[in-house]
């Protein structure tokens, strides 16, 4: 009996010593889910914010594109009255001296780019590509919070999911991690596929009425008018061709063709004289030795466009572009923004930007990456002041 005892007083012991095991390991991962849980809620938290901040940033900027040239022809006096965006309350600013327009809430924050502040979203532009150095038009729009809201539903859902994964068997955890940035890069996807879609008949429609007109009958202001239209409507079509091209590449027929590279090179820079007319651009073309290569034309297209692309955005106002053909390649060279030397090495990355203020995503330069990698394409970038160099190689 005391045996009998003594077992069973044994197996309480175990037993008991079993469930406070189990209730340690029960504590043990309970705190370290609820320590998980609050770190990717916080990470999840600045996603959303990210994603929201990016979202309102695309949105003002193509605001931007039809709110900036009524905004310069009031600095330059062809107007009296400071324009009205009917989206965003705007107004403009010489250092931290506003001069035109009206914000409820001035911004607390004039550096380039996005902010947010006490439940307003601002984007600031300076004006430094129009020739006023110290300007900068900002955009102010309000917060509505819908993002905080979809941001706790969601971290609740998965919140209590992952919980419960973690005190059973863990398992999970690192795919439960990655879905709030999945589902960001959805949702951007998503957008880009959208927005893909609305920019085609729209641009196109502009494009070929503004290509109908006779400018030959319009005064010299009209004309200047003219061009700003079609200067905004090609830079929007050279997004739109560069979405489409990294949306739908898988379905795209490459057939590569003897191609000459200065004719190809000429085409092209006729193509974008209204955007280097646009802002002063000098362009001078040097062939030392005619080039032929052998690559697909449509893809040829992308990877010039977006070197040209690239050197209007980063060029000072008044400065030259310098193309260059050689039997080895293409060299492009432009005056303004220099690229930090910290970012050399990331400017070929998706969505990366050597200079925040200044548009575009950030996938121009990405598609040059890609499309030189698929012909085996060597390129070079120099920098020297502020002046910037590509080279492209071709293999022999």
């Amino acid at each position: 009996m005391a045996k009998t005892v003594s077992s069973a007083t044994n197996v309480r012991a175990i037993s008991f010593a079993e469930n406070r095991t189990f209730r340690s390991f029960v504590l043990l991962y309970t705190l370290m889910g609820l320590a998980i849980l609050a770190l990717l809620g916080l990470l999840y938290f600045r996603a959303s914010k990210a994603e929201m901040l990016s979202s309102h940033r695309l949105s003002m900027q193509l605001e931007g594109e039809s709110y900036l040239p009524n905004l310069i022809r009031w600095m330059q006096g062809e107007r009296a009255d400071f324009p009205v965006d009917p989206a965003y309350d705007t107004a403009f600013y010489l250092g931290k001296k506003h001069v035109g327009g009206r914000l409820p809430i001035p911004p607390p924050d004039f550096s380039p780019g996005v902010h947010e502040s006490g439940g307003m979203i601002y984007l600031v532009i300076p004006m430094g590509s129009y020739g006023l150095k110290e300007g900068k038009t900002v955009m102010m729009t309000r917060d509505d919070g819908l993002w905080l809201q979809l941001y706790w539903r969601r971290a609740g859902m998965y919140g209590t999911a992952l919980f419960i994964l973690l005190l059973l068997t863990g398992v999970g955890l690192s795919r439960l991690f990655l879905r709030p940035m999945k589902e960001a890069v959805a949702l951007l996807d998503s957008f880009i596929k959208d927005t893909t879609h609305e920019l085609n008949t729209p641009v196109t429609a502009i494009l070929t009425n503004v290509e109908r007109l006779d400018t030959a009958a319009l005064d010299e202001k009209q004309r200047k008018k003219i061009a700003r239209i079609e200067t905004a409507a090609r830079t929007i079509g050279s997004i739109y061709d560069d979405l489409t091209f990294l949306l739908l590449r898988r379905d795209v027929r490459i057939e590569d063709v003897p191609i000459d590279l200065a004719v190809f090179v000429k085409e092209r820079l006729e193509y974008f004289q209204t955007r280097f007319d646009a802002k002063g651009l000098h362009v001078e073309m040097e062939v030392e030795r005619p080039a032929k290569v052998v690559m697909d034309r449509t893809l040829a297209a992308r990877l010039i466009d977006n070197l040209l692309s690239n050197a209007v955005k980063y060029s000072d106002r008044d400065t030259s572009v310098l193309v260059g053909i050689s039997a080895e390649g293409l060299r492009l060279e432009n005056t303004g923004v220099p690229i930090p030397e910290e970012k050399l090495s990331h400017i070929f990355e998706r969505f990366a930007r050597a200079d925040e203020s200044r548009g575009g995503f950030g996938i121009g330069l990405h598609l040059v990456a890609q499309i030189a990698a698929r012909y085996r394409i060597r390129i070079a970038v120099e920098t020297e002041g502020k002046r910037t160099r590509f080279v492209l190689t071709w293999p022999r």
